[in-house]
């Protein structure tokens, strides 16, 4: 294949990758804007956010995971900034596991979720209701952020195969070359 028609196809697989990827977030952050907070809904956000660090390199996942974090900030109306600094850097260390040491599997991408979940619920906990000492903290701990946590997990396992789809086919082109045998080989 030619270098240059190969450059052209992996630069319009990966535009067209990092354009469904943001309007899966976006059709997320609608969901999460328009429900609000009559319900507890999972942090859509957050699950695709962590299984397209995944796949990416990390630089394109501490981006991607600012720009999730400051769309969170919008959807849930907390401090400005706050997710953005954290899924920064959940994704950045996701990427950067998924890159050197773990393997891209189910279980491992239901971990980190889970993990970057309870942090970011973590932070939202105590600064909306711990630090102010409100007499039923405990229980708002227990019917409120545990839940979320719960349904971001499984939410995750939702996303994954679909990010783990959407990566597999838009990604780099890889070339195999098959070796012919030939017969005029001489040997010294």
């Amino acid at each position: 294949m030619n270098i240059d028609i190969k450059r052209r196809k992996e630069k319009f697989r990966s535009v067209l990758r990092w354009v469904i990827y943001f309007l899966l977030l976006f059709i997320e952050y609608i969901i999460m804007t328009t429900m609000g907070a009559a319900h507890r809904i999972p942090l859509f956000i957050v699950s695709t956010a962590i299984c397209i660090a995944v796949f990416e390199d990390p630089f394109n996942s501490a981006l991607l995971g600012c720009i999730a974090g400051l769309m969170l900030d919008g959807a849930e109306g907390t401090i400005f900034g706050l997710n953005g600094i954290i899924l920064t850097m959940c994704c950045l260390m996701t990427s950067l596991l998924f890159y050197f040491i773990m393997r891209r599997h189910i279980v491992n991408v239901l971990a980190l979720t889970a993990a970057t979940a309870f942090v970011q619920t973590g932070f939202r906990y105590i600064f909306y209701y711990s630090i102010w000492d409100y007499d039923s903290h405990g229980a708002i701990y227990l019917r409120e952020v545990l839940p979320v946590i719960f349904f971001t997990v499984i939410a995750s396992a939702v996303f994954y195969p679909l990010i783990r789809f959407l990566s597999s086919r838009l990604g780099v082109i890889r070339e195999t070359y098959v070796e012919e045998k030939s017969e005029n080989i001489v040997r010294e």
